[in-house]
């Protein structure tokens, strides 16, 4: 059985709020968002089963990547959400 929307974003939101000075700044059951040091990063549903990273902030120009709901993308998604905001 596939993983999740809720179930992928609860394992990031593990790593990720475990490191200190990020916020997670919003969410719902399609998207959640982070902050730290003026940047923002955004996981948004894309159906049927994938999620889109959006990484932006006053300093820098958006980007955003696809990536399959799949729990051994969450280090990866994680770390560069992590490297992004500053904290890794």
């Amino acid at each position: 059985m596939p993983m999740q929307f809720d179930e992928f974003v609860k394992e990031l939101d593990t790593v990720i709020r475990a490191t200190p000075k990020i916020e997670r700044t919003s969410a719902s059951g399609k998207q959640v968002t982070w902050s730290a040091n003026d940047r923002k990063a955004a996981v948004t549903l894309a159906p049927p089963l994938n999620v889109s990273v959006e990484l932006g902030g006053a300093d820098s120009r958006e980007q955003t990547t696809w990536y399959p709901v799949d729990a051994a993308l969450v280090p990866v998604v994680s770390g560069r959400i992590l490297r992004y905001l500053g904290q890794n």
